[in-house]
């Protein structure tokens, strides 16, 4: 406790007992021992500054953070912590001081938009010498590399309300969760919910490059998706702050080593310091102007070779990617050998506000760190010949059913108190029938589905429609769950019209033949074209309870039935290759205002139906291409190289009463391109011809029209439905985004998040004599056409992410022009619904 001293007489006396007192504390009070870490990233300041307000003295953090600090001379004191572009953190103490280790978190400023004044600094200076060094200085320029990875990935819950989580009785059997919530934050509390681990060897080699990582120890809580726990390896981690822009989440970011960084950055130079003999310099960067996507941070730079020891990337505020609050980024390299720099640790904290900055926020984290590195070894170019792909990920066998003694044993670090609440949490809920219950309910109001054991029923929102032919349309799905089988899914549904009073349905199976590439499929199918036809399998149903809301009025709806029985096998080679065989047999009925189907049957013929048999062929090359597998779907995550996609169809007549003889090809190729500094082009070129005479326009190649007010990528906006046929055609769909780039020189634009894009369309397209006339495309009643030779054209451009969600594409059709009054005109505005970053 504080000691008082009446000093009126004897100055000197007083003076003297004060001195004695202090060096008693000094020598009996236990030093100060603790971490400076960022607030936000927890990852340690190095080189910050810590002191004792009154006593007058301080110390430096080493590169870890850690400093140790005499006890004040002061009975109480106050332990301040400084750093540059950070609030300054004061600690009052008193004696006796608690023995634990201090950990001192401070709050970033800098990416708060404070500004980096300088007319003319010495960091400008050194950013010159980086950006002159890069090439030597880049990790990622020699011929081969090995690593072992530690992969670490934590997601915590925060900016919560515990005190309204504890009284929500939804809630309320997950109680004891709330105990886990980290006790040093009270102010800012978190809960980790989970944690995954993984130990990789790593490899790299070739010109491009090719990756394999093999997993060797691999341990996650409640996931058991192969494809997904790839994710978790390092293969993903595609960082490079030498780039002069790097991705995330899709959107471009300018470094601040770019080329061009001082166009867009404030450079700073703020301190020299000594570490292992050598000289480094702290460089602080800001952006220029708000709105862009940039970072602000700092880093630490060799005096000698002017390669980055260590950065610190921070993104928060009006940038352009949705739903995240904030974003930090931190590289640390080291050198190898005398001309080698390589990284030694990536982490990638991001914290993601769905529902709003200041609602429950989700944090994630995801921690690498480069161990055993070698560069230029003849065997590691001989360990990725193996690869069947590009890039291959393979998880041993072992991994998961070894993981946890292995990662004990390789741990680079101890897991905190946190990390350890957090790797069994998921597991622990989902043995709760209170989380089960919890769970499907979320997954019925999203997915759409109610899950009961080892079937499921739904999507709820096809359970009832309405259309011209059906009238009130009533349907039921019913499915098998992973609990029946995980390689095997059955599934089919009735449907029912008050109209026509008709049933309509279909039966399914798909099976996947583990580890070997092979998929399995058949159905049989008997119900009305719902589809509004586009490529690529790009098709938007109305068969739904909002079909009806955004059909175009005015526009008669247009149907065939079509009873399809359909055999597919498809083989995965290598990753990106893939090749698909299938038999279908067919049989279509037309309904008004189409062509009836009776007059493309023989004289004298009575049928109900026109029959048709088709074997195809379809081969696909995606290279970089990811997928995720879940149980229903395959989610197919594009990259930036070209996929190419062959078909061949074959049509031999009168096998099981089929009547054509034809043949089709047909080819395209898409890709998305980052344009630097100016957003993503995306394009599709396709064409294709049809060998055959005297084949129904159900045959043809229909060019995808929409007659919904929803926008659909893949089809024609201002084309009918079933409006331009051909037997040959070629056609190019281009789409550019350029994100905020006019936008952002409007300043009161610059926080909407609004982005911009422009589009074309075009196909051109004919048809043989033989089936214009079989079709009487001439003098047709039905609004079927054929582009004869001519090219038809829209051209669009818009804005997208208004309010993150929604877009509007305004769309104008050049040629031909629109001569049937039924159709809504050669002007339109459409809308579109999607989650995106």
């Amino acid at each position: 406790m504080p000691f008082t001293y009446n000093c009126t007489r004897k100055g000197v006396m007083c003076l003297l007992l004060w001195w004695i007192s202090g060096a008693v504390y000094g020598q009996t009070a236990p030093g100060i021992t603790g971490k400076v870490v960022n607030q936000f990233t927890q990852e340690p300041l190095p080189f910050a500054t810590v002191y004792w307000k009154a006593a007058g003295f301080g110390c430096m953090t080493d590169n870890a953070g850690i400093f140790k600090l005499k006890p004040s001379s002061r009975p109480a004191d106050t332990l301040v912590a400084r750093y540059v572009g950070y609030a300054v953190k004061y600690l009052p103490m008193q004696h006796p001081y608690n023995n634990t280790e201090l950990i001192l978190q401070l709050e970033a400023t800098m990416n708060k938009g404070v500004e980096v004044k300088a007319k003319l600094d010495r960091g400008l200076v050194w950013w010159r010498q980086i950006v002159a060094h890069k090439v030597e200085n880049s990790p990622r320029h020699y011929n081969n590399y090995y690593a072992e990875l530690y992969n670490k990935l934590e997601l915590d819950l925060a900016n919560f309300n515990r005190k309204r989580l504890a009284n929500n009785k939804l809630l309320q059997p997950f109680a004891f969760v709330l105990d886990r919530v980290d006790s040093t934050s009270e102010q800012k509390p978190f809960l980790p919910v989970f944690l995954s681990e993984s130990v990789s060897d790593y490899y790299v080699a070739g010109t491009p490059p090719r990756i394999r990582e093999e997993i060797k120890a691999l341990h996650t809580s409640g996931i058991k998706n192969e494809s997904v726990m790839e994710y978790l390896g390092g293969i993903n981690q595609k960082i490079n702050t030498y780039n002069n822009y790097m991705l995330i989440f899709k959107r471009e970011f300018i470094s601040p080593v770019s080329e061009n960084g001082d166009r867009y950055y404030r450079y700073k130079g703020l301190d020299t310091i000594q570490l292992n003999g050598q000289s480094y310099f702290h460089l602080a960067f800001t952006p220029k102007r708000e709105g862009e996507n940039l970072f602000s941070g700092d880093c630490w730079v060799n005096s000698h070779s002017w390669a980055l020891l260590k950065i610190s990337l921070s993104v928060s505020g009006a940038v352009d990617i949705n739903f995240v609050k904030r974003l930090d980024i931190i590289q640390e390299f080291a050198q190898l050998n005398e001309k080698d720099w390589v990284v030694t640790k990536d982490k990638f904290i991001v914290e993601l506000a769905p529902l709003g900055n200041e609602k429950t926020t989700f944090i994630g984290r995801k921690t690498t760190q480069y161990q055993q590195i070698r560069v230029n070894a003849p065997d590691i170019a001989g360990k990725v010949m193996a690869n069947k792909k590009a890039e291959e990920v393979l998880i041993a066998d072992t991994a998961l059913t070894a993981g946890k003694e292995y990662l004990r044993q390789h741990r680079p670090d101890p897991l905190s108190k946190n990390e350890l609440h957090a790797i069994t949490l998921v597991d622990t809920l989902k043995s709760m029938p209170a989380f089960t219950r919890l769970s499907n309910t979320f997954t019925f109001l999203v997915d759409g589905h109610i899950k009961l054991g080892k079937v499921e029923i739904g999507p709820w929102y096809k359970w009832i429609s309405r259309n011209r032919i059906e009238g009130m349309r009533l349907r039921f799905d019913l499915g098998t769950t992973p609990e029946f089988n995980r390689n095997l899914r059955l599934f089919g549904y009735l449907a029912y019209g008050s109209k026509d009073k008709a049933m309509k349905g279909k039966m399914a199976v798909t099976y996947e033949l583990p580890k070997t590439g092979w998929s399995f499929a058949s159905w049989y199918k008997d119900d009305l074209d719902n589809n509004q036809r586009g490529f690529n399998g790009e098709e938007v149903s109305l068969d739904n309870i909002f079909g009806a809301l955004v059909r175009r009025h005015g526009i008669p709806q247009k149907f065939i039935r079509q009873r399809e029985f359909k055999l597919l096998a498809m083989k995965k080679i290598a990753g990106t290759f893939s090749i698909q065989g299938a038999v279908s047999h067919s049989a279509y009925t037309t309904f008004d205002p189409l062509p009836s189907h009776k007059m493309f049957l023989r004289q004298g013929e009575e049928r109900n139906n026109l029959v048709n048999m088709e074997m195809q062929l379809n081969l696909r090359y995606a290279p970089g291409e990811k997928e995720i597998h879940t149980f229903r779907k395959i989610r197919r995550i594009r990259g930036q190289q070209p996929v190419l996609e062959l078909n061949y169809a074959l049509a031999p007549s009168g096998i099981l009463d089929s009547r054509y003889n034809y043949q089709k090809v047909n080819v395209s190729l898409m890709q998305q391109v980052q344009l630097p500094n100016w957003g993503q082009l995306s394009y599709m070129v396709y064409g294709g011809k049809i060998f055959g005479d005297r084949l129904p326009f159900m045959l043809l190649q229909m060019h995808p029209g929409n007659e919904t007010y929803y926008y659909n990528k893949q089809s024609f906006s201002l084309m009918n439905k079933y409006e331009f046929f051909s037997d040959q055609y070629a056609g190019i769909n281009i789409e550019h985004h350029f994100d905020r780039k006019l936008l952002n020189l409007l300043p009161f634009m610059r926080r909407t998040g609004v982005r911009q894009f422009w589009n074309v369309k075009t196909v051109v397209g004919s048809m043989s004599p033989s089936n214009r006339s079989f079709n009487h495309i001439e003098f047709s009643d039905y609004g079927m056409r054929s582009l004869k030779g001519n090219v038809y054209t829209e051209v669009g451009t818009g804005i997208d992410n208004i309010f993150k969600f929604f877009r509007v594409d305004a769309v104008w059709r050049l040629y031909p022009n629109s001569k049937n009054a039924s159709h809504a005109g050669n002007f339109g505005l459409f809308g579109s619904l999607r989650l995106q970053f």
